[in-house]
């Protein structure tokens, strides 16, 4: 009948080796030295060899011992990490996470999301920062953000939330003094709402068109209000304008031209991948991709 494989002492027989003796091996392990010194020698006598040359000042490692170090040690490095994340998930989601989101977003899509979760963990607290400028995560002490556009960091773990349909909108009292777009070259002739300068650059039907701005807002939610207030033409997430355009405080331009969605992403750094709280917040998050939005608060 074949034996059962020895896990227990292999792993006992890598920390001999790591801690550089059976008494320093006891301690870390919490157990008599007298212990460790029973389940060393049966290990050798499974094994039908030597593992380690004793003395009275230190431990050396025989051939086969050297061998069966080298192989097994990442071995019972994988089977305590899988334990250890075995424990985590059993364990309640508790403790504080830290939060940013873009504003709209934020506001629309993830805060429902964070009321629902916290009712399910009444021990987690969650300190939300709605805010479009553009923070680092880790030094600004954040555990997670979710941001719409372009991801610059790649060394953050990155997970797609949804795609955002975008929309160029205006005013019916901007269109009654300036010509309503007909191509998105049009739009050139036309002042600009946008959330940072930089962003003029609009691809709109396969053709990218620059669009010169008026006023740079810092906000999508603020971009929205002037453009309904008659500064400019604005190009927003559509779910942040539905309700204008159902009232017609905004009209849609170039309905029938594709423009490019914009991703929305949940990142996260790496050395906080192993929280229980965010990878259970992460796992709500990710269950209904893409999360969907009605309208933004107007």
């Amino acid at each position: 009948m074949r034996e059962p494989d020895d896990l227990s002492g292999l792993s006992m027989f890598v920390r001999i080796v790591e801690e550089g003796s059976l008494s320093a091996a006891g301690r870390a392990l919490g157990l008599p030295k007298a212990t460790i010194s029973r389940n060393l020698a049966l290990l050798e006598k499974r094994l039908g060899a030597p593992l380690l040359i004793r003395s009275t000042r230190a431990l050396s490692l025989t051939d086969t011992g050297k061998r069966l170090f080298d192989r097994v040690r990442p071995i019972v490095r994988d089977a305590q990490q899988a334990t250890a994340e075995v424990k985590s998930h059993q364990a309640a989601p508790s403790g504080l996470l830290r939060i940013t989101a873009s504003v709209a977003y934020g506001q629309a899509a993830i805060a429902p999301r964070l009321l629902s979760f916290m009712r399910r963990y009444p021990a987690v607290r969650i300190q939300l920062h709605l805010s479009d400028g553009r923070v680092n995560l880790v030094n600004d002490g954040y555990d997670l953000a979710i941001r719409m556009g372009a991801i610059q960091d790649s060394e953050l773990i990155s997970h797609k939330l949804a795609d955002i349909t975008m929309v160029i909108v205006a005013a019916p009292s901007w269109l009654e003094q300036h010509d309503m777009p007909r191509t998105p070259a049009d739009l050139a002739r036309h002042t600009a709402v946008v959330m940072r300068p930089d962003m003029i650059q609009w691809r709109v039907g396969g053709e990218t068109v620059r669009v010169p701005w008026r006023m740079s807002t810092g906000n999508m939610m603020v971009t929205r209000d002037a453009a309904r207030a008659g500064l400019g033409i604005a190009l927003v997430p559509e779910f942040l304008v539905l309700r204008d355009l159902e009232r017609g405080s905004l009209v849609r331009l170039l309905p029938d031209l594709e423009l490019p969605a914009i991703q929305a992403t949940a990142l996260y750094a790496r050395a906080v991948s192993q929280s229980v709280a965010l990878r259970a917040l992460m796992d709500d998050l990710l269950a209904s991709r893409p999360i969907e939005v009605d309208a933004a608060p107007s």
